[in-house]
Order: C-alpha cells, then sequence, then structure tokens
C-alpha cells in the first residue's frame, strides 16, 4: 500500500510539473486583421491578470505620448489559436455547403450573394474563443476570472467600433453604422433579408461572443440593446437535410471571432 500511494504522488508530480513548465504564448494586437503588436513569451502557465498587465504594458498604441485610444474591453478577445480544428471543420463545412446551395440554384443574383458571404466567413479570424470577461479591472478583483493560461493564444484589444455586421441570408453581407437604440429589424432592412432568409429570427451575436436568437417577426418582436461590434446573423430558413448544420456552423465561428 505505502509503494502505491508513493507511485501515485511521483505521477501527479510528473503532471503538475509538466503543466507548471508549460510554454505559454501570446500575440497581442488591437485589431485580428493586423499582425501582433506584441509577442509575450512565459515559461510556465501564467494569469490572465499578467498577460493583460504586460500586454498594456508594451503595446504602443496604449503608451506612446500621443493620444491614448482607450481599449473597448465589452470587444476583448483571448482567442486560443493552438487548438483550432474543430472550427475550421465548420468553417469548411460551411463554405462547402455554401457553394453546393449555389450550384443548386438557377438564379446568379442569389449566388452572387452566397458568395459574398461566403468571402466574409473566408476572411475572419476564429480560435477558441475563452468566453469570460476581460477587462482588467474586473479580472483583478474576481479570482474566477483571472483563470490560469497555458498554450499560444491571440489576446486581440481594440478600440470601440462604429459599425456592427449584418451576415447571413441577406443581400448586403458586411458592416452598417452602429446608431443607439437602433432596433435589429432596422438593421436588417438595410442588410435586405432574402427570399429563404428566416423572418421570425435573428441571432445577435455581441462583441464578447454572448449569442441570443431575438424574436423580431410582429407577432413575437423582442427589443433586444446591440452592441457595437455585434453581428446580426440572418439564418436560412428550410434547409433540406445536407444543409441542416449550415445555420449552427456560422453562428459558432462568428461567436469565436475577433474583432
Amino acid at each position: 500500500m505505502m509503494r502505491y500511494y508513493l507511485l501515485l504522488s511521483v505521477l501527479l508530480g510528473c503532471v503538475f510539473s509538466t503543466i507548471a513548465q508549460a510554454e505559454t504564448q501570446v500575440l497581442v494586437t488591437t485589431s485580428s486583421s493586423q499582425d501582433a503588436q506584441v509577442q509575450l513569451h512565459y515559461p510556465a502557465a501564467v494569469r490572465l491578470e499578467q498577460i493583460i498587465q504586460d500586454s498594456l504594458q508594451q503595446l504602443p498604441t496604449h503608451n506612446s505620448d500621443a493620444n491614448v485610444v482607450p481599449i473597448y474591453w465589452l470587444g476583448a478577445t483571448l482567442l486560443d489559436v493552438q487548438n483550432t480544428a474543430v472550427l475550421e471543420a465548420k468553417r469548411k463545412e460551411a463554405l462547402s455547403q455554401l457553394a453546393q446551395m449555389g450550384e443548386a440554384a438557377d438564379d446568379s443574383l442569389y449566388i452572387a450573394k452566397l458568395a459574398q458571404l461566403a468571402q466574409f466567413l473566408r476572411q475572419i479570424k476564429v480560435g477558441q474563443r475563452v468566453m469570460q470577461p476581460l477587462d482588467f479591472d474586473l479580472i483583478r478583483i474576481t479570482d474566477s476570472y483571472n483563470p490560469l493560461i497555458t498554450g499560444r493564444f491571440e489576446l486581440v484589444l481594440p478600440p470601440r467600433p462604429t459599425t456592427i455586421s449584418v451576415v447571413g441570408a441577406v443581400a448586403k453581407t458586411g458592416s452598417v453604422d452602429w446608431q443607439f437604440n437602433m432596433s435589429s429589424q432596422e438593421y436588417l432592412a438595410k442588410a435586405q433579408p432574402l427570399e429563404n432568409a428566416d423572418d421570425s429570427f435573428v441571432w445577435v451575436i455581441q462583441p464578447d461572443g454572448k449569442t441570443l436568437k431575438q424574436p423580431i417577426a410582429y407577432w413575437n418582436a423582442q427589443t433586444q440593446n446591440i452592441a457595437p461590434g455585434a453581428v446580426l446573423y440572418v439564418g436560412f430558413s428550410d434547409l433540406i437535410e445536407d444543409y441542416s448544420t449550415l445555420n449552427n456552423n456560422i453562428i459558432e465561428l462568428l461567436r469565436n471571432r475577433a474583432l
């Protein structure tokens, strides 16, 4: 029995030693469309508070003597870029399904609109998002928001955007100017939903990754605050079995993207 406990202690010690010695790399930028402005390296697992603090100290845009652009903490994103296989598989499947839908259609305008959506999905940067607040002040006072981080990550600390994005079954995929208290229906009117768009619900993906299925039909409409940098996803209705995963795959990609 004593030998068993000794062996167990050695094995646990090895596991904890491996975790403690795991290298952590964080690429820091103010936009997912830009290259890393700061590269942080740690020889072991590190607390999120330390990562945020080091990022703020080293970001040129945050520390220059010129006008400092405030960070939009609601849109701050920590992406695990080491474990993206599942998301990339969803992206590949969604792009394949959109291509098949285009091949089955005989409307060149509809095909072009599907191609716009496909191009949007190709361009977005995705990674397994750490779903928690990244506000530095909140992390410092809340232990549960200050986990140990290990692996390879990208940290995006963006300025406050002035637009939202409307994508999915719409004629005009892309950005729309954000306006205070503007409703989903008003944003959708600008994007022009397609004939096969779901006219009862829209998915609201807020900048922090929180996702809500919002009723928008006249008989079930509910109001919903939409933050700058959010995405409205208009689902395709009446999808046949071959395309049954399309909406869910795209929503998963959108909630795991960075500004």
